[in-house]
């Protein structure tokens, strides 16, 4: 009984002994080094996650994250109109319109400036020496689709008389997925009374 017991232990180890330990399935892809990431799955792209902002009914999200669509949220902020008025002191402040044309509404979620909000406008005046002054309006609620809102922005210290330019921009943080942004810039050049300052520009 030894022996076959002998002759067992001997054969084990004799069909152990031709075996290579290899770990896990590696194909010449991975042995050559071009892929990375585990054997089975590593070619399989990341899916892009999108979370949600806005609650909405019913909801189809797992602790915010969207479980049945990739879609990213689209927005498409509309600059339609700028214009200036005076404050009576020889100075202008800036008027911009702007509508939301995407699918999405805008939340108000904090910006980079600290304030609570949707998002901001920036309009920088260019003066005659070639100075750059700007200054901003914030959209503290939401934004509906299909909906307009005009902000104005402070008074520029920069006296009308010495403006010779004026550039707005919607949402200069990139704070909103806006992916156009074609449509988000306006700007006016010329020269403006300071008992009537004028720089309207439509799209």
């Amino acid at each position: 009984m030894r022996c076959f017991a002998m002759l067992g232990t001997v054969a084990v180890a004799a069909t152990l002994a031709g075996c290579v330990y290899t770990g896990e399935y590696h194909d010449a892809g991975y042995r050559s080094g071009r892929l990375s990431g585990d054997a089975y799955i590593g070619e399989i792209p990341p899916r892009p996650v999108y979370p949600q902002y806005v609650l909405t009914f019913p909801d189809e999200t797992m602790f915010f994250y969207p479980m049945y669509q990739d879609e990213p949220r689209h927005a498409d902020l509309r600059l339609e109109s700028m214009r200036c008025v005076s404050d009576g002191a020889g100075h202008v402040a800036v008027i911009a319109t702007v509508r939301n044309l995407g699918s999405s509404i805008i939340p108000a979620i904090p910006l980079l400036s600290g304030d609570m909000g949707a998002f901001r406008v920036a309009a920088t005046a260019t003066t005659t020496r070639g100075s750059h002054e700007q200054v901003y309006a914030t959209q503290f609620v939401p934004l509906i689709v299909a909906n307009s809102a005009s902000l104005a922005t402070a008074s520029l210290a920069v006296p009308a008389a010495d403006i010779v330019r004026i550039d707005v921009e919607v949402d200069p943080d990139r704070v909103v997925p806006d992916p156009l942004r074609d449509n988000n810039v306006l700007s006016w050049a010329g020269s403006m009374q300071a008992a009537d300052p004028q720089c309207t520009v439509r799209r």
